[in-house]
């Protein structure tokens, strides 16, 4: 279920509520390295970052609901006619945070809700990867995909572990799952289960 803020909740009820997109990617030190929207004009969000108006995003995957953790990635696709983010996707731009937003404007009145409460979270994650797919007809159009890493990405194992019987004696003296794990090349008879 999506919950609103109240004044959101209101803009919506009212039938005046039209929504834009906040695309904001940061580096590592949390300094700006992209912060774009699909409003007609710039505008600056409650956390003092201004996103400008610049026709960058394209189209932007809708928020998902799912009960299962899978590998599907979020996507976001992004004008390029001068292929300026291939030079960013080699310097760098996987790994960085990436946060999709969604912002509401009254369409009647015009007024802009720049409190980050008044917007509605599509997707906060970690740039893991980008593409970019070129139209070749007579006009045609270069368009730069990146991919937001799925909730499947935090649960990647990051270092390995290396077994060996004493290991895992510390950690439980009943578990025998490595008593036989360095023996030699030689037959083994393995019990498996409860004896």
């Amino acid at each position: 279920m999506i919950l609103f803020s109240p004044t959101i909740q209101a803009l919506i009820a009212s039938g005046n509520a039209q929504a834009f997109y906040l695309l904001l990617i940061q580096n590592e030190d949390l300094s700006i390295y992209k912060a774009s929207t699909t409003l007609f004009t710039e505008v600056t969000m409650s956390n003092g970052i201004t996103y400008e108006s610049d026709d960058y995003i394209v189209s932007v995957d809708p928020p998902k609901l799912d009960t299962v953790v899978d590998r599907e990635q979020y996507k976001l696709t992004l004008a390029d006619p001068n292929f300026l983010s291939g030079e960013d996707a080699e310097n760098g731009l996987m790994g960085k945070f990436m946060e999709c937003r969604f912002g509401f404007f009254n369409k009647s009145t015009g007024e802009i809700y720049t409190d980050l409460a008044d917007t509605f979270m599509v997707y906060g994650g970690r740039v893991d990867g980008g593409a970019f797919s070129i139209d070749t007809n007579e006009i045609g159009d270069s368009t730069f995909t990146i991919a937001g890493s799925s909730p499947m990405a935090a649960l990647e194992m990051r270092k390995g572990i290396y077994l060996s019987r004493d290991y895992i004696r510390n950690k439980n003296p009943k578990d025998s799952c490595c008593d036989q794990i360095h023996e030699g090349s030689g037959s083994l008879v393995l019990k498996w289960g409860r004896a």
